[in-house]
């Protein structure tokens, strides 16, 4: 198991502190180019000119780590980061919000991105390097991914494929996982592990002609399910009750990307704080909408304080 970047965020018990909950995120890490244009390509041989031009930290497991850590969990990553200028980079940014990196060292390099981005946020993402895919057990292990998990408060098992190895053992020791698994199509067998492994499940509508209805199915054997509509807000499915739509904040649009990422982290807060879930879901949107307001993968600005009063205020 890589070493961590520092070593001085140790495991919490299973009882939540209200003042320092602990959050474990297993995989995820990438260094990103985002490009802003008028559109997307539309398949044909053709010249755009872009409107801006960025680079940062990208991958779920970096925007829920930052979101998480901004809102005041001790938050540890556990990722495959390559030795080089992009993940010394990612490092960095992920160390100066608070968040602990497990760096095991990825002989692929780091995994990175070129992002074209139209003005409604549609992406058309190009992997210019994607890390390794199925790294030998000697570099990452079941084993090592449970120790990284163990006494979590909470714990999300992200789309990596290393990151299922450690889906039995889980199961085994009772801990409950944490997972999104995106634009699922509800066959791909690449989710499957993490679809039946979470008791807390977040989805998006992208790829589902009835998501919804998918997602009533999958909520009768767990704690919740949530459908992300994008821009148009959400949908939670709760065993025994009726779907609850969430609508989203209106917000002058920046950068959409990780707001799903940022959306998940704004739940995970109020469950921690012990609210139900309607009130957990709406910080949820509170932090979604900051991130979209913001250039960055988490907004710079995001408080448990703000979070506090965003929730506040939407509910007067």
């Amino acid at each position: 198991m890589g070493a961590p970047a520092s070593s001085n965020t140790s495991a919490s018990s299973n009882t939540i502190a209200s003042s320092s909950p602990t959050a474990a995120v297993i995989g995820g890490v990438s260094w990103n180019q985002v490009v802003d244009v008028p559109r997307l390509p539309q398949g044909r041989t053709e010249t755009l000119f872009a409107t801006g031009s960025r680079e940062g930290i990208g991958a779920t497991g970096s925007g829920k780590a930052l979101n998480l850590a901004r809102l005041g969990f001790a938050t540890r990553l556990h990722a495959l980061v390559g030795d080089d200028a992009e993940g010394d980079r990612a490092a960095a940014e992920l160390a100066g919000a608070g968040v602990e990196l497990c760096r095991v060292p990825d002989p692929a390099g780091t995994e990175r991105h070129f992002n074209l981005m139209d003005p409604q946020g549609r992406r058309a993402s190009i992997y210019l390097n994607g890390g390794t895919h199925d790294p030998d057990e000697s570099v990452v292990s079941a084993g090592d991914l449970a120790e990284f998990a163990a006494g979590a408060d909470y714990l999300w098992v992200n789309l990596a494929n290393y990151a299922r190895r450690v889906l039995p053992e889980l199961a085994v020791r009772g801990i409950p996982v944490w997972a999104d698994v995106h634009d699922w199509d509800g066959d791909n067998e690449f989710h499957r592990d993490f679809v039946d492994a979470a008791q807390y499940l977040f989805l998006s509508d992208e790829a589902l002609d009835d998501a919804v209805g998918f997602a009533t199915h999958l909520a009768r054997t767990r704690e919740l399910v949530v459908v992300t509509h994008g821009s148009r807000g959400a949908t939670a499915l709760l065993p025994g009750h009726d779907p609850l739509f969430v609508p989203p904040l209106e917000v002058e649009a920046v950068d959409p990307n990780g707001a799903g990422d940022a959306f998940c982290a704004g739940v995970v807060w109020g469950h921690s704080r012990g609210w139900d879930w309607p009130q957990a879901l709406e910080a949820g949107a509170a932090v979604a909408a900051g991130c979209v307001a913001s250039p960055q993968l988490a907004d710079p600005g995001l408080t448990p304080e703000w979070l506090e009063q965003q929730v506040s205020a939407r509910a007067g």
